[in-house]
């Protein structure tokens, strides 16, 4: 069985500054008695996957764009 797990975000900032991050992890699942387990650390990878893609630690003020174009 194939197990496809796949999760994004989208993080609003200040001034129009939207950030987007996306992951998708497929597996191959051979005994049906693992897929709790199989679905709960693609889930947990993908999930840590966005969080890097975004920088969670990294403050939004640092990235700006001016409102008008000089």
């Amino acid at each position: 069985m194939k197990l496809r797990v796949s999760y994004s975000e989208l993080v609003s900032g200040p001034g129009f500054n939207n950030r987007r991050a996306e992951a998708e992890l497929e597996v191959t699942v051979e005994n049906s008695a693992d897929l709790d387990k199989v679905y709960q650390t693609a889930w947990d990878r993908v999930k840590r996957e966005v969080k890097g893609q975004l920088g969670k630690g990294q403050d939004l003020e640092d990235i700006t764009f001016p409102l008008y174009p000089f």
